[in-house]
């Protein structure tokens, strides 16, 4: 992790930083000369976020001077103005893993996009489908792989078009236009498209080629979520057998020393929240997967790990990267106080084969604290957005979210949807919201955060119930 202040402490953990402050500036003169000229950071323009992506896979990462916030420290890259500095992530990125077998013995091999204790990739802009593992030095291919923004109305044309109902990658810049409309899932996305071959970077890359796309929402509950949808396409030559896949997150609440986390989790529902220990204005941190490992022939996993670690428990070699990431660790309990980071992990036992594609989806989202600490009801509010995330999201609802939420005294209660199927959120009202059936019986109930709530409808008969809080009625439709 790049940070930019001289320690005063005898402690070793404080000494591995320090070491790591002279070694991170040499390690990044190293790189590849071509994979450097490449690279591109910009950041989004609306919502409540300012998150920058660079086009080499290390999200949310960045240090310009512009930014040294406090102490002198590197500022984060993924910003909200929810708190005393604004800064909720430092960096995160994918990591990946499997097996390959090597004179019949299984030996494992991983690669990540963003290192958290260097913040270095692994990979470079480009595609390996269309361009190989050469690195595109032109001025062509610098357009091409940048990272793009869907709101530019200059520059070459957005990647993701809408082709026969499916937001599909068109690689040429001059046939994209023509390919069908833009194909965008936020109010404003941002893309790009990097790959495993930087040769200064891994010895032996699987072949990887990732598509990400961030999307970001200028209203509602929205305004506070980024969801970052990845597609990864595997060109290599060989079958990879248990293939993991992650997100690894180094969650700096302004001051990164004094950070802790959570997980919080129901059946279907995995979540971890980072916050500062002590502090009553910062934000909460939310980071969930939405849909785990999954593709064409390959099940969807769900998450597999949780785990929290800070860098003295950072792996070194690719053994035991593949254990970390693979090992059946669930970690609900609250971290120790230092540089927490999170790992949510997607493991699969169906091999990797030439031209499998493997997606992977998850949101960030955060919310104002109620106290110092996480309350419980910090814990039970954070995992019901995040229930309302999932739910929304695999059931194509997600617009639903975007409205805007006013105070309950100048509005009359709302719930969508309107007949309702398996779920209804409830809009604009306090404390707690009660639904009836035509025979005045209670038949669901739930509190209200500052978000809402939802209610689960699927298992109440069809029919006309009535929805209640404290100063309203509001009548409600059930059809299955």
């Amino acid at each position: 992790m790049l940070r930019y202040f001289i320690p005063s402490s005898s402690n070793p953990r404080t000494h591995v930083l320090w070491l790591l402050c002279f070694l991170v500036p040499t390690l990044l003169l190293v790189r590849s000369a071509h994979a450097q000229d490449l690279e591109m950071r910009r950041s989004n323009t609306i919502g409540n976020w300012i998150g920058y992506l660079n086009n080499n896979g290390s999200l949310f990462n960045q240090t310009d001077s512009n930014h040294l916030a406090i102490f002198g420290l590197g500022a984060g890259g993924l910003w909200t103005g929810l708190g005393r500095f604004d800064t909720v992530i430092f960096g995160e990125g994918l990591w990946f893993g499997g097996l390959r077998d090597s004179d019949g013995v299984r030996v494992p091999h991983s690669e990540f996009s963003y290192n958290p204790n260097t913040a270095l990739s692994e990979f470079a802009p480009g595609s390996l489908l269309y361009d190989g593992a050469a690195t595109d030095t032109t001025q062509a291919g610098r357009d091409k792989y940048r990272v793009y923004l869907s709101s530019d109305l200059v520059g070459p044309a957005w990647p993701l078009r809408l082709i026969n109902g499916s937001a599909t990658y068109v690689d040429d810049p001059a046939l994209r236009e023509a390919a069908g409309p833009k194909a965008v899932f936020g109010d404003q996305d941002m893309f790009l498209v990097y790959k495993d071959s930087d040769p200064d970077s891994i010895a032996n890359p699987f072949g990887m080629e990732v598509r990400t796309d961030a999307s970001f929402w200028n209203s509602g509950l929205l305004a506070n979520v980024v969801v970052v949808q990845n597609e990864v396409i595997y060109s290599g030559s060989d079958t990879v057998f248990d293939p993991v896949v992650a997100v690894a997150v180094d969650g700096d609440i302004n001051y990164p020393y004094d950070d802790r986390t959570k997980g919080v989790q129901d059946e279907g529902t995995s979540a971890t929240v980072f916050f500062t220990n002590q502090s009553t204005t910062d934000p909460l941190l939310g980071v969930m997967v939405l849909q785990g490992q999954h593709g064409s022939g390959r099940p969807a996993t769900g998450v597999t790990s949780i785990r929290y670690w800070d860098i003295l428990q950072d792996p070194a070699t690719d053994s035991a990267r593949y254990a970390f990431l693979t090992e059946p660790h669930h970690d609900t309990a609250l971290s120790k106080i230092g540089d927490a980071r999170i790992l949510l992990s997607s493991l699969s036992h169906t091999p990797l084969v030439p031209g499998d594609t493997i997606d992977f989806d998850y949101a960030l989202f955060v919310q104002p604290p109620t106290g110092a600490a996480l309350t419980p009801r910090d814990s039970a509010s954070m995992l019901s957005i995040a229930r309302m995330l999932l739910e929304a999201y695999r059931s194509g609802s997600m617009s639903s979210l975007a409205v805007d939420v006013v105070p309950h005294s100048s509005h009359d209660l709302e719930a969508y949807p309107n007949p309702a199927d398996e779920s209804l959120r409830v809009l604009n009202s306090a404390g707690t919201i009660a639904l009836y059936d035509v025979l005045g019986r209670k038949v669901a109930s739930a509190a209200i955060s500052r978000y809402g709530a939802l209610i689960s409808t699927k298992a109440l008969p069809e029919g006309t119930y009535l929805l209640r809080d404290e100063l309203n009625n509001l009548m409600i439709q059930i059809a299955h």
